[in-house]
């Protein structure tokens, strides 16, 4: 049989695996590798920079947030003068804030980059904060330092005792040096505070003259004793008098007001008109000579028609009293909640009509007679009562027509037999006086009266009522 050869191996087993070796080596500076490669990597880089990009963006938004609630908080402290108290409450409320908001991001880089961006603004924050309480402590301390020397002010110028003046001057003087101190604001800002008080000092003894005998001389003298010219300027000085004059001049000049004194304020008028500083310079000069001008004029102008005024004021209140009375003297004639002949409904009813009427025509009268005196006016109301007591008599509300005289001249509606026998009586007697003399109530007459039947001289046109009224009536039932 044929042999087979057989290979004997002459090397050592190897770890190796079997495959086929190469020495040819790639590299990837050529071929397509390396027009690859450039690719690849500019894919990453943006990948990488979108991704912090986004982080950031996130970071922002949130960091944002953060500062809103900050900026409302360092809001909530700007009244607050202590530094140390409006930081701690600043810290003690948005620390919590803080925590919260970055213990739910999830993303490391992001919470970084937000707790780095706080660590910033808080800085920022607390500048703010202090900076704020330093504002509201120089605003308190001006506050109570004015009203510490308004107080001392109102002292001064209600005081009359001069050593009590003094001590009240010098204290002021010192809450100045005190204040100016305090804040380190200069020898010329305590300068002017104190020309400032002598300023006020001068203006308010001025003030209290003003309206006392030899007034003019009195300022004078006081503006030359303390050199006022020093510290208060011409124009700031006359223009403080004039005001103080107008408003004394129209406290006391009220149209209408019975406590008004015109004679004093024209006397006070004339006053100022003559005011002048010690230096010579006029209180009325500049701008003040026109308004001068038109506030003598509306003085000089109201003064003439005051009293009338008053008067007429007066009167007003004098008869709105009278008519009350009369319109309840009427109401009594038909109701009394204590008489039981008049105390039913018809009569409330009766009443109550007839107090409405007086009242309209009472209201009617005034408007229609504004010159009329108050003898006319108390004539008027009385006549006008007895008349509606004749017209609202023994009849029910159903039989009188609502009172208005433009839509119904004729507000009286009665049987014509009524109307009639009234006539018949009224022309027994025109005079309408009985044996004595005294005056015959008629309730003929009285509608007439009631319906404006009276000519120029007083005298009740009663023919021509009862002929016109007749008409009427007749006219009425064939309708």
């Amino acid at each position: 049989m044929p042999k087979i050869p057989t290979f004997t191996a002459r090397g050592r087993p190897t770890a190796e695996t079997g495959s086929i070796q190469s020495n040819i080596k790639l590299d990837p500076r050529s071929s397509i590798a390396a027009s690859i490669l450039p690719v690849v990597n500019e894919v990453a880089n943006y990948a990488i920079k979108k991704r912090d990009n986004e982080e950031k963006l996130i970071a922002k938004k949130t960091v944002l947030e953060l500062k809103a609630e900050s900026d409302k908080i360092i809001e909530s402290q700007k009244d607050n003068i202590s530094e140390e108290e409006s930081i701690n409450n600043w810290k003690n409320t948005f620390t919590p804030l803080i925590k919260q908001k970055t213990s739910s991001i999830k993303n490391r880089r992001i919470k970084k980059l937000v707790e780095q961006s706080i660590d910033l603004e808080n800085s920022e924050s607390v500048y703010h904060l202090k900076q704020n309480s330093f504002k509201a402590y120089e605003k308190e301390s001006v506050k109570t330092y004015n009203d510490d020397i308004n107080a001392d002010i109102a002292k001064f110028k209600t005081e009359t005792n001069p050593v009590l003046k003094d001590k009240y001057r010098n204290q002021l003087y010192i809450k100045a040096e005190l204040f100016n101190e305090e804040h380190m604001l200069g020898s010329n800002d305590l300068k002017k505070r104190k020309e400032a008080i002598d300023s006020v000092l001068l203006l308010t003894d001025a003030d209290s003259f003003i309206g006392t005998p030899d007034a003019v001389n009195k300022i004078k003298e006081l503006d030359k004793s303390v050199n006022g010219v020093k510290f208060l300027s011409d124009e700031n000085f006359n223009n403080s008098i004039y005001n103080s004059y107008v408003q004394k001049i129209e406290s006391i000049a009220v149209k209408g007001d019975p406590n008004s004194d015109y004679e004093e304020a024209e006397r006070l008028l004339n006053e100022l008109e003559n005011t002048e500083r010690y230096t010579g310079s006029k209180t009325i000069s500049g701008k003040r000579e026109k308004a001068f001008a038109t506030l003598k004029q509306k003085i000089l102008t109201e003064s003439i028609g005051h009293d009338t005024f008053v008067r007429k004021i007066e009167q007003g209140n004098k008869f709105y009293t009278y008519q009350t009375e009369q319109k309840k003297l009427l109401e009594g004639t038909f109701f009394n909640a204590f008489d039981a002949s008049f105390n039913k409904g018809v009569n409330k009813e009766r009443a109550s009509e007839a107090g409405l009427e007086y009242e309209s025509r009472i209201d009617l009268y005034v408007q229609s007679n504004p010159d009329a005196t108050y003898n006319e006016q108390q004539q008027y109301a009385r006549d006008l009562r007895l008349n509606l007591i004749d017209k609202y008599d023994d009849v029910t509300t159903e039989q009188i027509t609502a009172f208005n005289l433009t839509e119904n001249k004729f507000n009286v509606v009665r049987e014509t037999a009524s109307v009639s026998e009234w006539y018949s009586e009224y022309k027994k007697n025109p005079s309408l006086k009985d044996d004595e003399g005294k005056p015959i109530r008629n309730t003929l007459v009285s509608l007439a009266k009631l319906n404006g039947y009276v000519d120029e001289d007083g005298k009740v046109q009663v023919n021509k009522f009862f002929n016109d009224y007749v008409e009427i009536l007749k006219s009425r039932q064939e309708g």
